[in-house]
């Protein structure tokens, strides 16, 4: 099976409904370096995912099985070449495909070309596609596969239809009827670790002397960051901007991070330690650092406690220039009422 060379969804065979098979795809890259940009354009390199059930369509793969996909895209900066990976598996574990290829110029024929190899159902596959056609948010290629014994020769069309969403159709060459469209996902690990801790919503609470703080935590960034934005009012006045609290994927380690700004010139940085549940109670622990207070270095353990109707945040072991320092805010316990 081609882990197609466009870095979207190996199994195109995968089908989540039947469409017409797109034919607006003329105009070519004239190099290498602009196929590249197009695709970090796009933001085409990452990880997909594509949750489907197999079609008649590969040597060898039975039509019928219930899959998860699984797609890595990346750029090699020295070689400036694409590469993509394809694992394909269902729910038990059992690898349905799997396998890799590199995309890359042929100076001989000015287009982009790729090559790769693997494994469907334990037998093993290669091939070679050529770039056939490309527009704004569309690749086409023709794809020759030998598998088994069997030469094949597909169409592709891969189309970005969103920020982090794409289709791709396939289809034998030259055969009749309508192309399977599989549709994919980009991977979006910081909203699958939060999503169950409940935070979006409006938190109220009130100070001694009259001001309600309000934080406001939203998913931003087609659902890729998590920001708390916090406001205060004070009794006959404004609405005042205080801070900005963002969690996003940190990829470079593997963790969900923060960053934390207010009105000061605060800058903190963190990241989440664990996440545990306990009935309705969700329990987030985050380490935080960063400049504070002209210049000094603030650091501390957070605890979080999510429930249906309140946000309960304690600190511990809170330091200034790493000597432990409580503040005046910092020994109690802080807790916030859901408005909204």
């Amino acid at each position: 099976m081609q882990h197609f060379t466009i870095g979207l969804m190996a199994a195109a065979s995968v089908s989540v409904s039947a469409s017409a098979f797109p034919v607006d795809a003329t105009s070519l890259p004239a190099s290498m370096e602009e196929f590249v940009h197009w695709h970090l354009d796009l933001g085409a390199c990452g990880t997909w995912t594509d949750v489907g059930v197999t079609e008649d369509m590969w040597v060898g793969i039975p039509a019928g099985i219930e899959v998860t996909n699984t797609q890595k895209t990346w750029y090699d900066v020295p070689t400036g070449e694409l590469y993509n990976s394809h694992h394909m598996a269902t729910e038990d574990g059992r690898v349905v495909s799997t396998g890799s290829n590199v995309m890359t110029w042929d100076p001989d024929r000015k287009a982009v070309v790729s090559a790769g190899s693997g494994f469907d159902m334990g037998k093993p596959y290669h091939g070679t596609s050529v770039l056939t056609g490309m527009t704004e948010d569309t690749l086409t290629w023709e794809y020759t596969e030998h598998s088994q014994g069997k030469t094949t020769v597909y169409e592709n069309v891969v189309t970005y239809t969103g920020l982090n969403t794409r289709t791709n159709a396939v289809k034998v060459k030259g055969s009749d009827g309508e192309a399977w469209t599989s549709e994919a996902t980009r991977s979006n690990p910081c909203k699958a670790t939060l999503a169950a801790a409940g935070l979006p919503g409006t938190w109220e609470s009130t100070r001694p002397d009259g001001t309600i703080d309000r934080q406001v935590v939203s998913w931003v960034a087609d659902d890729h960051v998590l920001k708390y934005e916090r406001s205060a009012k004070s009794p006959g006045g404004d609405w005042t901007s205080e801070s900005l609290f963002v969690w996003y994927w940190d990829p470079a380690y593997d963790h969900v991070a923060t960053l934390y700004l207010d009105a000061h010139g605060t800058v903190i940085h963190g990241k989440v330690d664990s996440i545990t549940r306990n009935g309705n109670a969700v329990t987030i622990v985050a380490t935080h650092e960063g400049s504070r207070f002209g210049g000094l270095t603030m650091s501390t353990q957070a605890t979080q406690v999510i429930t249906p109707k309140t946000l309960t945040t304690t600190f511990q072991d809170m330091s200034l220039d790493g000597v432990r320092h409580p503040m005046s805010w910092s020994e109690g316990v802080q807790t916030v009422d859901r408005v909204d």
